[in-house]
């Protein structure tokens, strides 16, 4: 099991309220957690952080944290404290590192492709497929009673999102918020995975449960910088030409589609005045529309 470099334990500053063991029962306060995932035949410990507020009672919600492509979990983790303690929810902030997770593949579109090869994975081995498990760990380490989670990424943690929701049917999501995504996976049945369905598992029967979930496309008004990190493929440029424009299109064409399908189509789209590609300025506004609807 690999430990964290120093600067990280530095930054960490030795705030975590300590490591819960498999058979552990998670107790108010912060800390972390290992998830032992051996889908793939190799042991894989994953460290997921939380933060348990003292006030917290068995139903009440419990919300994952999606990272971005820095992979830096403490970093999200501390920046939703707050919030934790304001709703009374459980946060759960996984973290999935650039040795197990390499690349995009496993980690932004949910491992459903050997890195390698490229071959095909059965869905018990997606990194989406993991979510599901640590929730139910989490729920033994809590005695939590919910049969539901919320769910919310920014950057490639938007990415992971709104790819778990199309790919899975997510059928324990509450709701969903993804956002500042750096480029998505329309769906649409005619564009090649992974700027769109065709090639990828997805069908047309998986557009119902997609449309119908309650997803946030949740957007700063300020993030239209052409980063270097943020793709520039040509069929990324289509999309938009920031990740204000490319949101937008995939709102946009996820309301098109559903609405020539006569779908059901519960999607919403909102912007955040003054805030760019943050998660700390995102973070406050998406718990409002999580928690306060």
């Amino acid at each position: 099991m690999r430990t964290f470099c120093l600067s990280t334990t530095i930054i960490v500053g030795f705030i975590l309220a300590g490591i819960a063991k498999a058979n552990d029962v998670i107790d108010g306060g912060s800390g972390r957690f290992y998830h032992q995932d051996i889908s793939s035949g190799e042991k894989r410990d994953i460290s997921v952080y939380y933060h348990l507020p003292d006030n917290y009672v068995p139903n009440r919600p419990i919300l994952f944290v999606m990272h971005g492509n820095s992979r830096t979990a403490v970093r999200y983790w501390r920046q939703w404290h707050e919030v934790a303690e304001a709703y009374n929810v459980l946060i759960l902030v996984p973290e999935f590192d650039k040795f197990d997770f390499p690349g995009s593949v496993s980690y932004h579109s949910g491992g459903m492709y050997d890195v390698v090869s490229g071959e095909d994975k059965p869905p018990y081995q997606w990194t989406f497929s993991i979510i599901n498990r640590i929730f139910e760990q989490t729920k033994k380490l809590t005695n939590a009673t919910q049969e539901t989670f919320f769910i919310y990424g920014h950057s490639a943690g938007a990415q992971f999102v709104h790819r778990y929701l199309t790919f899975t049917g997510a059928s324990k999501v509450q709701r969903a918020v993804a956002a500042n995504a750096g480029w998505y996976t329309l769906p649409v049945l005619e564009d090649e995975f992974p700027y769109g369905l065709k090639g990828s598992p997805a069908t047309i029967a998986d557009l119902a449960p997609l449309f119908d979930q309650h997803l946030i496309i949740l957007l700063g008004e300020n993030d239209t910088k052409q980063t270097r990190s943020l793709r520039q493929t040509f069929e990324a440029m289509e999309q938009g030409a920031h990740r204000l424009e490319r949101g937008k299109h995939y709102y946009a064409t996820g309301k098109r589609v559903a609405t020539t399908l006569k779908l059901p189509f519960n999607w919403r789209i909102q912007t955040v005045p003054g805030v760019g590609h943050s998660n700390r300025g995102m973070a406050p506004f998406a718990a409002k529309i999580l928690f306060d609807n």
